[in-house]
């Protein structure tokens, strides 16, 4: 790759601090040191050290934009402030080629006592522009903003909402190289996240590279072409963001740290027949959860062909899901479960036997056949996965027996010559699904 395609390069970056257990043990590490140095006598430590970022190393294109993502105290904030200049590495170092602007933690670059209108100047002033470019830009900031007379406000009467917004404006607004953003947008109003994104996308398209933090997986999906995964302080995955958001959401909520699917190869059913598609074995992997008194251990979906869905018309549809479970302990009040989820882990379909009105008897010791008919609805293309359970109990006061995540994937294709929609719902396609009709007619119907 060319250096010059190269906006952020972090080269083994490392970030220590050092944790005194007393105010004493402080005091002795900043005398004692130099008396040992000068006395010939072994060095003592009297810290510990605490790695918040440990030998990253990455590169960041111009015209990319990456997320970083990682739960609180990953050292994402750390690693920004980095790039930023506002920190100093222990470690290591960053190469930034371009101007950046950053919108860090709430609060930060703004003068509280001055006005929005003077926090303005200031922060461009910082960021490279002379106060005739300030003059020349400052209707589309002020507009972009849209905080109204609060703009002559002293800034520490604003909210976070505004402050974010004047914040952002300034960012983008003096044609950054490199943008940082951490967090701040989940802030915003909706229609402000709304309004930012497609500034982000407009910055992207310039060549500039974008590099912030989120927690949100639409976010990822619409802007990123990249997705960095820090956990306690090291790169975790560098991927592409559906592939690498599954698995962080997977961690996240079901403390699931297994890339691999729970679905291994097709076993023989030995339980009740069923339609002519073979049954699939589900691991015991980290994709499994609950007591195990009772157990999930084998699937199959089936399409209304009678065959195994694997690939899924982007149509609603009427499959039958099949599950054999194997029963160790008596379960009194069975609850079943299913999701289908998208490849970001959002559930499209979630519910469970009791709140779809379908109640199940006492599940003996042995094993037996679960059938649920499911009403798929029409899909946009891409990768789906479908989740089932098994609780002792009611909704929200259940015992979980078996959990079993990304049991059974599959795909909904793109049909033939109809072009893609948005949306995760898709609306039958057809010559008159839209009509305009003409003046005359449209009297006619009001009439």
């Amino acid at each position: 790759m060319s250096s010059d395609n190269v906006a952020v390069r972090v080269s083994h970056l490392t970030k220590s601090y050092e944790i005194y257990d007393t105010p004493r043990d402080r005091l002795r590490q900043f005398v004692w040191p130099r008396v040992q140095r000068l006395l010939g006598l072994r060095q003592r430590q009297y810290y510990r050290e605490f790695r918040v970022l440990q030998d990253l190393s990455f590169e960041i294109r111009r015209g990319e934009t990456v997320a970083i993502v990682g739960k609180n105290g990953s050292g994402k904030s750390t690693l920004l402030q980095i790039i930023c200049g506002t920190l100093n590495p222990s470690r290591g170092e960053v190469q930034l080629n371009g101007r950046v602007a950053a919108l860090l933690e709430l609060g930060s670059g703004f003068n509280p006592e001055f006005s929005g209108r003077e926090n303005v100047y200031m922060n461009a002033a910082v960021l490279g522009l002379a106060r005739h470019e300030v003059d020349a830009k400052l209707a589309e900031i002020l507009a972009f903003a849209d905080i109204g007379a609060f703009i002559d406000q002293p800034v520490k009467t604003y909210s976070s909402g505004m402050y974010v917004r004047l914040a952002f404006s300034v960012a983008i607004h003096v044609e950054p190289d490199i943008l940082v953003v951490d967090e701040a947008l989940s802030v915003g109003d909706i229609r402000f996240q709304s309004k930012c994104l497609h500034a982000i996308e407009a910055i992207k398209q310039r060549g500039a590279a974008v590099l912030f933090v989120t927690h949100s997986p639409g976010q990822v999906e619409a802007l990123c072409s990249r997705a960095i995964w820090l956990h306690d302080g090291v790169v975790k995955a560098d991927e592409q963001p559906k592939t690498l958001m599954r698995r962080y959401i997977n961690f996240m909520t079901h403390d699931m740290d297994d890339a691999v699917p729970a679905v291994v190869a097709p076993v023989a059913c030995d339980a009740q027949p069923a339609p002519s598609a073979d049954w699939v074995g589900l691991g015991a992997s980290g994709h499994r959860s609950g007591t195990l008194s009772a157990v999930i251990d084998r699937i199959k979906v089936v399409g209304p062909d009678g065959a195994a869905l694997r690939v899924a018309d982007c149509e609603t549809q009427a499959v039958d899901l099949f599950l054999s479970v194997l029963v160790h302990e008596r379960v009194p009040m069975p609850l079943l479960a299913v999701g289908v989820f998208n490849e970001l882990n959002e559930p499209l379909v979630h519910f469970n036997s009791e709140n779809v009105g379908a109640a199940l008897a006492a599940l003996a010791p042995g094993r037996h056949t679960v059938r649920v008919a499911l009403e798929l609805p029409a899909l946009r293309p891409g990768e789906y996965l479908i989740s089932v359970g098994l609780d002792d109990g009611v909704s929200g006061q259940s015992v979980v027996l078996c959990h079993v995540y990304d049991a059974w994937p599959f795909t909904v294709a793109q049909p033939p010559r109809r072009k893609p929609q948005g949306g995760y719902v898709q609306i039958a396609a057809g010559a008159d699904t839209i009509a305009v009709l003409s003046r005359n007619e449209d009297e006619a119907v009001s009439t």
